[in-house]
């Protein structure tokens, strides 16, 4: 066919009649329409192209045939070329924008053609009479095809869209694309992108954009907005006032728009422990609620946030009110222990925060009344860290949180992460406050002490005390850890013992706790020697075997003390042996520590002659030999 000086409306009639045949060998014929669509580009043929490249468009829509022959034969490449003419209208550049979508529609060679001109397409986004079918070839371009997915990234589509969605620029029907087109330019971001000015803009109009709440694409918005929370370095880039406030205000809506049972399914995956019966959930608003929670709160441990907040920031007013009982309903309320948690990082504030702003009580109710292991984790941490001033510890304890503490392990809970945190809290709350101390020794469950508040206690006569579950409890066969990291319920026991021991051993008698009384009820805890052999025994925490080593040797220095800790040699055949290799630096002893004099050497002799002091009838002659000759192993190693 040749179109050698015909008239336009012959060319648009034989062009249609070109594109009704099969695309297979029309390599020629396409060449000169080609060539046509040159000359009246040049003319400035601007009705007749328009009328051209729509039926183009409309021919390799229908049939994928003809995108191989327009790459081939130039027709992909003029439209290209002439998509940015600013004297083009947009009606004929809407044409071109139609050829380059259907072209690179599942076609990976075409795809490569476009990217190289890719500018051209995101700047189009931006004009309203194109945005729409701009959007949709971009879709088209990237749709399983990762080296335009990177080429959107490079030019930060995201930044574009993230405006244009703010502005509220872009036509609802394109929302899907846009949305589509937002993720996976955000997946491709390298570390550097991540951090740089654009995702800073691109998040902040995005999470303006999240809480105008649209209920197609709510959870996409919100999934992008916390791949840029997981970045530890963005995080401290949006520790700010303006920030935080968006984010919890987030955190908040998409909280009080899931049901109960996704609530109770957003705390087991908060938990810090899972279990092998209990996969992550696949429920898409289960595990953005329980993300945005993790994130919120692990930018709530910045520097950024320590300089920017303080208790009474109006943010940190607001996700405080989440601790109020019941907080059966509000996952948030982690977030709330965890944010004010890592404010509580002075003797002043944590003061404050008792004292005045009584934030310990609502963590009480938590452990008293809440069944949530992620819940109860995130309050005991939280007490933990209002437990450091001494002169928190009295009130702590007169608001019966040992007594909730005492309620939760005895009700045998298996969550390693929550029975180790607990267990530090008690021996920080025993430490050096003889009160809290005869609490956990003296009471037992079921007592009133006339203190305030009226919380439910287990009624039991003559129950067991706190020390007593304690013990009980740490020599059951645990669950392992999530992290190594984590607080070791059998190891704070042990060290809860040995503080008790510690306060006991240097109190003088006459004072406000009867100490021989305690020593007394403390030694008629069955067992109460055990945690510390077995500190002692284990070879994964060094300080905590030194700890195990010092307490046996405190609990030796009575008569009852004695007789506890020899029973337990007698049942632990390889107690003795391991304090044996220990001193003669076999396993983290005298040579390992570089001196004869070390603390543990001298812990060891301490405890050895404790028990040649104070052994009575329940050491017979093999074990005294045995002891004996262990102290004159250590001696030789003093010389």
């Amino acid at each position: 066919m040749s179109t050698n000086n015909v008239n336009e409306v012959e060319f648009i009639q034989q062009l249609g009649t070109l594109l009704e045949n099969n695309p297979a060998g029309q390599d020629a014929p396409l060449r000169q329409i080609q060539e046509e669509l040159a000359r009246l580009s040049q003319n400035g043929a601007t009705s007749t192209l328009e009328q051209a490249y729509q039926s183009l468009g409309t021919a390799v829509g229908k049939d994928k045939g003809w995108q191989t022959l327009f790459r081939d034969t130039g027709i992909l490449g003029s439209a290209l070329k002439d998509l940015d003419s600013s004297n083009r209208p947009a009606s004929l550049r809407k044409q071109y924008l139609r050829v380059i979508g259907n072209c690179v529609a599942d076609n990976d060679l075409n795809r490569e053609v476009v990217v190289k001109d890719l500018q051209k397409l995101v700047v189009l986004i931006t004009e309203e009479e194109l945005a729409t079918i701009a959007l949709i070839v971009l879709f088209n371009l990237c749709n399983d095809f990762d080296p335009a997915k990177a080429a959107t990234a490079a030019l930060r589509l995201d930044a574009t869209i993230s405006r244009e969605l703010f502005l509220g620029h872009l036509p609802e029907a394109t929302l899907d694309y846009a949305v589509d087109l937002l993720t996976w330019t955000t997946g491709k971001l390298t570390a550097d992108q991540l951090k740089d000015e654009y995702s800073l803009e691109t998040f902040a109009a995005l999470l303006k954009v999240a809480l105008q709440y649209d209920e197609d694409h709510y959870h996409e918005y919100v999934a992008i907005i916390i791949h840029y929370l997981q970045d530890p370095e963005f995080q401290q880039y949006v520790a700010t006032p303006k920030f935080v406030d968006d984010l919890v205000v987030l955190m908040l809506d998409f909280e009080i728009r899931l049901t109960s049972t996704e609530i109770e399914a957003v705390f087991q995956e908060l938990s810090i422990t899972k279990s092998d019966d209990q996969p992550s959930s696949e429920e898409t608003t289960v595990l953005l609620l329980s993300q945005l929670v993790n994130s919120i709160s692990a930018l709530s441990a910045t520097d950024a946030f320590a300089q920017n907040f303080t208790v009474r920031s109006p943010v940190i007013e607001r996700v405080r009110a989440k601790l109020d009982y019941p907080t059966d309903r509000s996952p948030s309320a982690v977030c709330a222990c965890v944010m004010l948690g890592n404010l509580a990082m002075s003797d002043e504030v944590c003061i404050d925060m008792v004292s005045i702003m009584q934030l310990h009580m609502p963590l009480r109710d938590i452990i008293f009344f809440d069944k949530h292991p992620a819940l109860v984790y995130a309050a005991l941490g939280f007490l933990r860290h209002l437990a450091f001033p001494e002169a928190n510890r009295t009130e702590l304890g007169d608001a019966r949180i040992i007594e909730g503490c005492h309620n939760f392990i005895a009700s045998g809970s298996d969550d390693p992460a929550v029975r180790g945190e607990m267990a530090a809290l008690l021996c920080k709350l025993v430490t050096n406050n003889s009160k809290n101390i005869e609490r956990v020794v003296m009471y037992r469950v079921g007592e009133r002490r006339g203190e305030p508040g009226e919380l439910p206690l287990r009624s039991v006569s003559n129950g067991p005390t706190c020390l007593g579950d304690l013990v009980k409890h740490s020599l059951l066969p645990a669950r392992p850890l999530p992290s190594t990291a984590m607080k070791n319920f059998m190891v704070e026991a042990g060290r809860t013992i040995v503080a008790i021991l510690r306060y006991l051993g240097r109190s003088a008698a006459g004072g406000e706790l009867d100490v021989e009384a305690v020593r007394l009820r403390m030694f008629e805890c069955p067992d109460v020697a055990k945690p510390l052999a077995r500190l002692v025994r284990q070879r994964f925490y060094a300080d905590a075997r030194s700890e195990g080593l010092l307490g046996l040797g405190l609990m030796a220095q009575s008569h009852e003390g004695a007789a506890s800790v020899i029973s337990e040699i007698k049942e632990d055949e390889g107690l003795l042996e391991a304090i044996k290799d220990f001193a003669e630096g076999k396993d983290g002893g005298v040579e390992q520590q570089g001196q004869a004099g070390g603390r543990d050497y001298q812990n060891a002799i301490v405890l050895l002659q404790a028990l040649q002091n104070n052994w009575g009838d329940e050491a017979n002659a093999a074990l005294k030999d045995r002891i004996m000759s262990l102290q004159e192993i250590l001696g030789k190693l003093m010389v």
